[in-house]
C-alpha cells in the first residue's frame, strides 16, 4: 500500500488520519495542535479572526461540530469563506 495515501490532491489521504505526510506530522496531531490553539483563544475575552487552508478550517469545525471520518474527509470551504464559530 505504500504511496496509496500520497495522492496529488489529497483525496486519499485526508482518511488516512494517523498517518505522516511526507515526514510531517499527521492529522490526528494537527487537530491536537489546533484544539490547542482554540481552548487557549476561549480561555480570553476576544475576538480573533484565523486565516487558514482547508486542512486547518478541517480541524477547526471539527472542534466545534461531531463529524464522523466521512464528514471530516470530505468538509472544505471555498475560496475566501468567512465562517463564524461561537461558544
Amino acid at each position: 500500500m505504500g504511496t496509496l495515501y500520497f495522492t496529488r490532491h489529497g483525496k486519499v489521504a485526508k482518511t488516512h488520519f494517523l498517518d505522516h505526510y511526507d515526514g510531517g506530522e499527521t492529522m490526528m496531531h494537527l487537530c491536537q495542535r489546533v484544539y490547542n490553539l482554540i481552548d487557549d483563544i476561549r480561555a480570553g475575552d476576544k475576538t480573533y479572526l484565523l486565516v487558514a487552508h482547508n486542512g486547518l478550517s478541517r480541524a477547526v469545525h471539527s472542534y466545534f461540530y461531531d463529524m464522523t471520518n466521512e464528514e471530516f474527509s470530505a468538509f472544505g470551504i471555498g475560496n475566501c469563506e468567512v465562517k463564524t464559530y461561537t461558544w
